[in-house]
């Protein structure tokens, strides 16, 4: 597991150094963010970089993340908060791909291997956060002396038979139960319907010009971001073609990234530095990545919207979007963010 920890601190701590010796990097004195609402930021830290990981070597994809959302989940000193977020990302990946993590490895996997999917599924409650977490075992059934498992009924050891289930049913008071008449009811027939004229079926609850948007699990933050120095919180969703919107609307076996920085002006004509998305298919074992950039027909005036389209193909999705925006007052350094898209 260290060799997740390295990776992280690694990419984090050149994602900071790029930013400070950013020639466009504002001087300016800005609001220090306050950790304490931000209960996910260390989770997002850790783990945006192994997606980019992921996405380098798309075959280890689900054992790298679960064996990073892991480390931070069965850890007792990690925030709740990011405990919380790493058990969204181990759901994703053991419930989103076609095969699951448990069939990338063959019957025979060895112990090490295993420990590098992490516990199947179903089996074993999911790490809670909190001291001493970590995947706990079912309880084991212990019979009755003199029983036979698996052949006659018995309570488990220690269970009074007179408190199991109650008193005996020749114990229980002798109730009358009044009958009451029922009058048949006959029932009313139907209309006929003429020929050739069949009754429509009800047309479906879905504009494809408002297809469901699927949000990223964890804001973005971005210090000093406003012309004041004040901080920035952005927003980021994605939408599973086909589709309508973002304009132009991605297609079958795309996904369309929306990326709004709340409470920014109109974005520059020139984006000084990218704003990019990494993103792996757990299903297919795909990945790639792209630029989000402005979209006239998208908040033109503010607040500053980027988009991107991505030939992600249909499965289920694990993204990162991070990087820099540059709207007609700042040039702005976001955090990065990680999101779970299923494309049909």
């Amino acid at each position: 597991m260290p060799q997740f920890a390295k990776l992280a601190a690694s990419l984090t701590t050149a994602a900071v150094l790029a930013a400070i010796m950013s020639p466009v990097a504002s001087a300016d004195p800005t609001i220090p963010l306050d950790p304490g609402q931000l209960p996910g930021l260390d989770a997002v830290q850790n783990l945006s970089p192994v997606i980019q990981q992921a996405a380098a070597t798309p075959s280890s994809a689900q054992q790298l993340l679960l064996a990073a959302a892991s480390q931070l989940a069965g850890n007792a000193t990690t925030p709740a908060g990011s405990a919380a977020l790493a058990q969204q990302v181990t759901k994703f990946v053991q419930e989103g791909g076609a095969a699951g993590p448990s069939a990338a490895l063959p019957g025979t996997a060895s112990p090490a291997a295993q420990a590098l999917t992490g516990v199947a599924h179903g089996t074993t409650p999911l790490m809670t956060p909190g001291p001493g977490n970590g995947p706990a075992p079912l309880p084991e059934h212990v019979p009755a002396p003199g029983a036979l498992p698996g052949a006659e009924a018995h309570l488990p050891e220690g269970i009074d038979p007179a408190h199991a289930v109650g008193p005996a049913p020749d114990a229980m008071p002798e109730v009358a139960t009044p009958v009451t008449p029922v009058t048949p009811v006959t029932p009313a027939t139907p209309a006929a319907v003429p020929a050739g004229n069949a009754i429509p079926a009800p047309a479906p609850n879905y504009d494809p010009a408002s297809p469901p948007t699927q949000d990223f699990m964890y804001p973005s933050i971005s210090n000093g971001c406003l012309s004041d120095g004040g901080n920035v919180i952005a927003t980021a969703i994605s939408v599973a073609g086909p589709a309508k919107i973002p304009s132009p609307g991605p297609g079958a076996g795309q996904t369309a990234y929306v990326f709004t920085a709340v409470g920014t002006p109109a974005p520059a004509a020139e984006q000084k530095l990218p704003l990019n998305v990494t993103w792996v298919n757990l299903t297919s074992g795909r990945s790639g990545s792209a630029t989000l950039k402005p979209n006239p027909d998208i908040n033109a005036q503010g607040p500053t919207t980027l988009t991107a389209i991505a030939d992600t193909g249909s499965g289920s999705i694990m993204s990162t979007i991070f990087g820099q925006v540059t709207t007609v007052d700042k040039q702005c350094t976001f955090m990065p963010t990680i999101g779970s898209t299923v494309v049909p």
